[in-house]
């Protein structure tokens, strides 16, 4: 009999994992869906390209990093002669590119494609759910916000506060500072968006 009690132990959890598979597969498929044929399952939030973005911020542990895209002229590297010796290439111009700099030390160097990434969380937001006329927010960790996400394109502003995640419906629950409507969204500003300075820092 314990024998049999352990099977049965075993198949239970072997079905309990392929079932949470088949939802997970069924998701990832449904999203592959909608991502080839342009339709939408839910509200659109917010559409844009990650190049339109000028500035963002975000909380971590208390603090806020403010981060701003600037031009950047950057020096061709030197070529090297017969003589292994360094000499500046006459043909070569001074390139622009944009990148990301902290705010209040523009010095510093930074992870532009760690930056990159993180500001791409603000190109699409989609809304599976809009809970309208909320009355208590603390329900869906909006009443002292895990995070508070902002961004700044030339068109306008946007500003998120950043709630609970809710495990069954695979959702992060958001809102906009005054507001009484909360939006599930599949966006997470949880993860990705909890680095310290130091964090985003290049070596050397």
């Amino acid at each position: 009999m314990k024998k049999q009690g352990r099977y049965f132990i075993i198949l239970v959890a072997v079905l309990a994992a392929l079932t949470a598979g088949y939802f997970l597969l069924a998701r990832y498929n449904e999203n592959q869906q909608e991502q080839e044929s342009g339709q939408v399952d839910g509200e659109v939030l917010v559409e844009m390209d990650r190049d339109d973005i000028l500035r963002f911020s975000y909380v971590y542990e208390g603090e806020t990093y403010v981060f701003e895209k600037t031009e950047v002229t950057v020096e061709p590297p030197e070529a090297s002669d017969e003589d292994g010796e360094q000499s500046s290439s006459e043909s070569a111009e001074d390139t622009v590119e944009s990148r990301w700099v902290y705010t209040a030390d523009p010095s510093l160097n930074l992870m532009q494609s760690r930056l990159n990434s993180m500001a791409g969380k603000f190109t699409r937001i989609i809304a599976k759910q809009t809970i309208t006329d909320v009355t208590d927010l603390s329900q869906y960790g909006l009443e002292e916000p895990y995070n508070v996400v902002h961004w700044e394109t030339a068109q306008g502003t946007y500003t998120y506060n950043v709630g609970d995640y809710n495990s069954v419906g695979s959702v992060y629950y958001i809102c906009e500072p005054d507001s009484n409507t909360v939006y599930a969204v599949t966006t997470s500003f949880r993860t990705g968006m909890d680095y310290s300075l130091e964090e985003l820092l290049e070596e050397g």
